[in-house]
C-alpha cells in the first residue's frame, strides 16, 4: 500500500485485520511523529497526542468527505490534539500549583511557560505554510522575495545580481507578495476547515 496508507480510514478500524491495524496505526504515528517531535521535544507527550489524535481520526472518519483529502484531514486532527494536549497540561498544572504550593507566581510562571509552547506550535505551523506557499511561487518571484526579505538586500543591489532594473524590482516584489498573500491565505483556510 506505501504512501496510501490514509485510505484505511474507509474502512472501520475493528473490521481490519490484526496485521492491517498495526500497519494504519504504525504508518498514521511515522506521519504524525517528526512534526509533533520536532515542536514539543517531549517523546511521550508526542506518543500521547499521536494516540489520541488516530482514536479520534478513527472515530470520526465518516465525517472525511473526499478521501483525496485525507492526508489534510488527519493533519487537522493531530494539530488540533496537540494545541488540546498543551491546554490541558497547562490547567492540570494550574491546579496543582496552586493546590501545592499557593503560590500565585509560580503557577503564573508555568502557565506562561505553557502558553510559550502554544505560541511556539501555532508560529511553527504558520511558518511551515509559508514556506510551502514560498516553494509554490514561480522562481522569479522566490528569488526577489528571499533576497530582499530574507538577505535584507536592498533594491538596487538585487537589480545588479538579477540584471534588471530596479523598477523591475519593485513590481515583481509588489507580484510577488499578492501571489504569495493568495496561496498563503488559501493553505491557512484549507488547514483550519
Amino acid at each position: 500500500m506505501g504512501e496510501e496508507w490514509w485510505r484505511l480510514f474507509e474502512a472501520d478500524f475493528d473490521t481490519l485485520s490484526y496485521e492491517l491495524q498495526v500497519y494504519f496505526y504504525d504508518s498514521f504515528f511515522q506521519f504524525a511523529y517528526k512534526e509533533i517531535i520536532f515542536l514539543l521535544k517531549d517523546h511521550s507527550l508526542t506518543e500521547d497526542i499521536i494516540q489520541e489524535s488516530f482514536l479520534k481520526a478513527t472515530k470520526s472518519r465518516l465525517q472525511l468527505k473526499d478521501l483525496a483529502s485525507g492526508k489534510k484531514w488527519a493533519k487537522r486532527i493531530i494539530r488540533n490534539q496537540m494545541i488540546d494536549s498543551i491546554k490541558n497540561k497547562k490547567n492540570r498544572h494550574w491546579t496543582s500549583l496552586e493546590a501545592v504550593y499557593n503560590t500565585h507566581n509560580a503557577a503564573t510562571l508555568e502557565i506562561a511557560a505553557d502558553i510559550s509552547v502554544e505560541t511556539t506550535i501555532e508560529h511553527n505551523f504558520r511558518n511551515q505554510l509559508l514556506q510551502e506557499a514560498i516553494r509554490e511561487l514561480k522562481p522569479d518571484y522566490q528569488d526577489v522575495l528571499l533576497k530582499y526579505y530574507m538577505d535584507e538586500k536592498p533594491y538596487k543591489e538585487i537589480a545588479i545580481e538579477l540584471g534588471i532594473s530596479e523598477q523591475v524590482i519593485a513590481q515583481r516584489l509588489v507580484r510577488a507578495r499578492k501571489a504569495l498573500l493568495s496561496k498563503f491565505s488559501r493553505k491557512w483556510v484549507d488547514e483550519d476547515e
